[in-house]
This record gives structure tokens, sequence and C-alpha cells, in this order.
């Protein structure tokens, strides 16, 4: 029984160390969104002028964010 109940944990143990870096990588990218909107809201509210490469560069950097999500890779089944 014993035996049962340590290998139980085992798996669970496993199990949740396989989840742990999708769950990190996805955090990371969703920071790295917030902050480039960030940038580009400030633009919007009309608290930073606007700027027309400044804008173009935050908006590529959006794009290669998203370009970065894979929702297979990040949301394991």
């Amino acid at each position: 029984m014993r035996k049962l109940v340590i290998a139980i944990s085992m798996l669970a143990l496993a199990a949740s160390a396989a989840f742990a870096d999708p769950v990190l990588d996805r955090q990371a990218l969703m920071k790295e969104r917030g902050k480039i909107v960030g940038g580009l809201s400030k633009v919007v509210k009309g608290e930073e002028p606007f700027d027309a490469a400044a804008v173009l560069t935050q908006l590529q950097a959006l794009q290669a964010n998203a370009e970065k999500f894979d929702a297979d890779a990040l949301f394991p089944a």
C-alpha cells in the first residue's frame, strides 16, 4: 500500500512538472505583450505625442510576439 501511495505521488509530481514550463512560457509572452500594449496605450490616450516610427516599431514587436504564440505548445492537452 505504501509503495502505491509513493508511486502515485511521484506520478503526480512528474505530471505537474511537465506543465510548469508552458505556464511560465505563457506568462512571459503575456508580460511582454502587456509592456508593448502599455506603450501603445499611452499614445492612444494622448499621454505621449504620436510618433509614427515609434508606433510602427511597437506594432512590429506586437506582431513578433503574436507569432511566437503556439497554442499547442503553450496549452498542452
